[in-house]
């Protein structure tokens, strides 16, 4: 089975996504359109690509704006296929957690917000309008051997942070320095009260890290509800923006996170038993620990060699542990190990001077779990910066020009969806190695062993264009008749009679 035949396999099963059957079917093609549009990925260039110009299209945007369907379940196939993609029966499930900012122009359309450009230099931030959203992707490797990871998305939730209500400031007279006198100066001022709190209240329930806690606690129950993934462990990856306390406390069952640390955290030993009762409170915490910088520059604690896959080889990666230690944002009831790894030479070129990257501070909510696996999970983060690339450049994410509040954030979803399926059917149709099916490389690139999301797309829409363009599609009603063939040039402005005779002389 071919690529295009496994992705369409694949969209066939979300039938039972959407309550109607003709729904299914203009959700179906507007993926297609989607994916197959070049340079700019709009509504208007799907329903162009799947040949309904010349129908009625209003249905089309409707099916993101009005029709009710979870965008949850769009992700289900991936849990579906997952048993098959792993190594083994009892192997955790990976996952890759981060957030990604979507570019937008107006500052009017729904959720969107300012926030710090990702392409700014670090000397000078920058600030753009865009949607924020929380992205979960999978990480599953070859199961001959350890590689190269490919990360499938599964959740793309919209999280928009509050939006500061404005404060009305009273206009000052002209003449004299103090507001003018107003009955409703009163009933302004404890609205404007009013909505600060509810502000600041807001404010708190949408901040990144409950998002990608909700996040973490969807994928956990996707996973229990399958007889089949119920078992494994989800071990979650993010950077420091969720190391906090309200994701490491807030974990659920059978997960464990492994997160980024501040360099100089306040970390603590075990409290050693005292024969004799203190007089006081009793201390919750051991004596204070070094902090992940100290780790580093201490020489009495040992430096462990980690053989990981990264960039392509295997390379041993110089670590230092700390294990069985109290955070006290996590509390005395969780124990954590501290993982530095220390910074990693490189050159520009052969024959210059070494350079190093910047050291790594990790913690791991699980103290027992095996040193190799935990690196290689973080690294294997790596991944999900991929799947932002592909899906900003190629997929054009959020590019769609819409502005219903339910379409804002369901049309990116949609197509995070689409993207995650694509990469799934070429797992299930040619595995992990890339194939003579696909178009060669030019030569002054550099082989892959992989397919890369251009080469899938540029594969899928030879598939396509192979088929043959299907017959225009038709339908009853004010723009095409199926009694007759379709017109294809407008009837809304018909020629006056005395144009016709000119026309006709």
């Amino acid at each position: 089975m071919n690529l295009l035949e496994t992705f369409d396999r694949l969209i066939g099963s979300w039938r039972d996504v959407f309550p109607q059957e003709r729904t299914f079917e203009r959700a179906r093609r507007l993926v297609f359109g989607l994916i197959v549009s070049v340079r700019l990925h709009l509504t208007s260039n799907a329903i162009c690509a799947t040949g309904r110009q010349f129908v009625d299209w209003t249905a089309d945007y409707r099916v993101c704006s009005r029709s009710p369907w979870d965008p949850q379940r769009l992700f289900d196939p991936i849990f579906d296929h997952l048993p098959q993609l792993l190594a083994s029966p009892d192997a955790p499930v990976l996952m890759a957690l981060d957030d990604t900012l979507c570019k937008k122009s107006s500052p009017r359309i729904p959720g969107v917000s300012m926030g710090r450009d990702p392409m700014s230099p670090p000397f000078h931030v920058n600030l753009c309008y865009g949607l924020r959203f929380v992205q979960g992707s999978i990480l599953v490797t070859a199961q001959e051997q350890i590689g190269a990871a490919r990360a499938l998305p599964v959740r793309f939730d919209f999280a928009p942070p509050a939006k500061k209500p404005r404060q009305k400031k009273a206009k000052k007279n002209e003449a004299e320095e103090t507001p003018p006198a107003s009955p409703t100066t009163d009933a302004e001022s404890e609205k404007q009260k009013q909505d600060w709190e509810a502000y600041l209240k807001e404010k708190k329930e949408r901040r990144l890290p409950l998002a990608g806690l909700k996040v973490i606690r969807s994928v956990r129950e996707s996973l229990d509800q399958r007889p089949e993934t119920r078992h494994r462990t989800l071990i979650a990856s993010g950077d420091g923006s969720y190391t906090t306390r309200d994701v490491v406390r807030g974990l659920p069952d059978r997960t464990t996170y492994i997160g980024r640390i501040r360099k100089d955290a306040k970390l603590h030993y075990p409290l050693e038993a005292v024969a004799d009762k203190p007089v006081g409170r009793p201390r919750r915490y051991g004596a204070l620990a070094p902090t992940p910088e100290q780790i580093l520059r201490d020489d009495s604690i040992e430096t462990i060699q980690v053989r990981c896959f990264a960039a392509g080889k295997f390379h041993d990666i110089s670590v230092k542990v700390l294990p069985m230690v109290y955070w006290r944002k996590a509390g005395t009831d969780l124990p954590l190990q501290v993982i530095v790894i220390k910074p990693l030479g490189y050159r520009l070129r052969k024959g210059s001077k070494m350079l190093y990257r910047k050291p790594a501070f990790l913690i791991c909510t699980d103290p027992n779990l095996d040193l190799q696996a935990l690196i290689q999970a973080y690294i294997y983060r790596w991944e999900i910066e991929c799947n932002h690339r592909d899906e900003k450049s190629l997929l054009g994410v959020a590019q769609g020009q819409v502005w219903n509040p339910q379409a804002v954030r369901r049309l990116p979803q949609l197509q995070v969806a689409s993207y995650s399926l694509l990469l799934l059917a070429s797992l299930l149709s040619s595995g992990f190695q890339r194939t003579p099916d696909y178009l060669p490389l030019p030569k002054w690139r550099r082989q892959s062993a992989r397919p890369s999301l251009l080469d899938l797309l540029n594969l899928l829409r030879a598939q396509i264009f192979a088929r043959g363009v299907d017959t225009p599609v038709v339908s009853i009603d004010d723009f095409a008749s199926a009694a007759s063939p379709p017109e294809w040039k407008s009837s809304k402005f018909p020629l006056a009679p005395e144009t016709l005779a000119t026309v006709a002389a």
